[in-house]
């Protein structure tokens, strides 16, 4: 969708950019960095020692993996962002920032690059307890709803190293439990943004690759309003009940009425 109305005269892209009292970095289709704002500027000076740099200008040109330290992973992300994405990433060991990313594309869908944006840019000793935090909200064990079927349900933020973390750990409980069928319940979640919907659907696709039928659940209306466009090839449900009827049918079951 395009905006609307005209802006003022005189007024440009990058006067705004410039104007904006946020970190803002452009980068082009290959994920190198062109341009930054001077909050940008000030906001990395202390990163420079880190990584022996004597100037700020040499920044440019640099990969965007510069800024995090899994950039196989990131680089992944990128090739497949089609919408804002917001992640907490590790910069040079010692501070920590909310990343928010956007992709530059034309209206035809042609790639032109890349808006990335710190936020909350902070010393990594004060983000850790925020950090521990978070990861707990992750460790919500697996249930055991009964043999060759399991259940995890998804809560809070979805970032790079928890959404490796949960794939880890669904992964060997399925292998171990030796699971047909796992239920990704999502009811615990206002709404599926680009985090959540990538990592899920990694999660989807491992499963289905060792014979482990993934069934997502708990999906509200505004949830599958989103999914109508989504590349996603989900078997979705939107209370667990249907899921379990689901496969019990699958497994030949009959639910009897209790006389």
């Amino acid at each position: 969708m395009n905006g609307i109305g005209r802006l003022p005269q005189k007024l440009n892209g990058h006067l705004i950019l410039e104007n904006i009292q946020e970190t803002m970095i452009i980068a082009d289709k290959d994920y190198r960095v062109q341009w930054m704002n001077a909050r940008a500027i000030e906001t990395l000076q202390p990163v420079l020692p880190i990584y022996q740099l004597s100037h700020i200008e040499e920044l440019i040109g640099k990969h965007m993996d510069f800024f995090h330290s899994n950039s196989e992973e990131a680089e992944k992300l990128l090739t497949s962002l089609h919408t804002t994405y917001r992640t907490r990433i590790t910069i040079g060991s010692q501070y920590v920032a909310e990343a928010v990313i956007h992709p530059i594309d034309t209206k035809d869908g042609e790639r032109y690059g890349y808006l990335l944006m710190l936020l909350d840019f902070t010393d990594q000793a004060e983000a850790e307890l925020e950090k521990e935090r978070l990861i707990e909200d992750l460790s919500t064990p697996l249930l055991k709803i009964w043999d060759e079927v399991l259940a995890v349900p998804i809560t809070g933020k979805m970032d790079i190293e928890r959404g490796k973390k949960l794939t880890e750990t669904v992964l060997e409980a399925v292998v171990k439990e030796q699971a047909r069928y796992l239920l990704i319940d999502l009811s615990s979640l206002h709404s599926l943004d680009e985090e959540h919907g990538y990592y899920i659907n990694t999660l989807h696709d491992a499963l289905r690759l060792i014979g482990t039928t993934c069934l997502i659940v708990g999906l509200s209306s505004k949830m599958a309003l989103s999914l109508v466009d989504s590349q996603f090839n989900w078997r979705t449900f939107s209370t667990v009940q249907q899921s379990i009827s689901y496969i019990l049918e699958k497994k030949n079951y009959r639910i009897a009425p209790i006389s």
